[in-house]
């Protein structure tokens, strides 16, 4: 198992694991982030975007957004915006790398926080292992969305 910086050529298998995994639903009326907005994430220069491949197979990827990296500020903050594996890999330590690798990023870029939001409709697998990489519940919120 490979984990490495995803590549614009990995847009079409990353789309389609994002597309398959219910816990990615951006809201009620929609699955998956439009294409595009997928797209700059992976080119997002102020972003982390890893994957992990399986004999050419991608099965899961991490996303982060550092923004506040070149702030001067004393606090910068990232948003740990997706972390998925393709369900069949699961519980193989691969969320455990992505998150180590990525947390080592944040700190080589001066990032001093992170902040994610978990969807538990179904499933609070990934609350709890967010909480045993020492994330605390702050606020529970019920969003609601609307096509305009």
């Amino acid at each position: 198992m490979e984990i490495r910086t995803a590549a614009i050529k990995d847009f079409f298998q990353l789309y389609e694991i994002g597309q398959n995994t219910p816990e990615l639903r951006v809201s009620a009326k929609e699955q998956f982030m439009d294409q595009d907005e997928f797209i700059l994430a992976i080119e997002n220069p102020n972003g982390i975007f890893l994957v992990a491949e399986e004999e050419n197979t991608l099965v899961g990827f991490i996303y982060v957004n550092a923004k506040d990296k070149d702030k001067p500020i004393e606090n910068r903050y990232a948003c740990l915006v997706y972390l998925v594996v393709v369900e069949k890999f699961r519980r193989h330590g691969i969320a455990q790398r992505f998150y180590d690798e990525c947390e080592k990023r944040l700190k080589n870029m001066g990032i001093t926080h992170v902040r994610t939001r978990a969807n538990v409709e179904g499933n609070w697998e990934i609350v709890e292992f967010m909480k045993k990489q020492g994330f605390a519940e702050w606020h529970q919120y019920v969003r609601m969305d609307k096509t305009i």
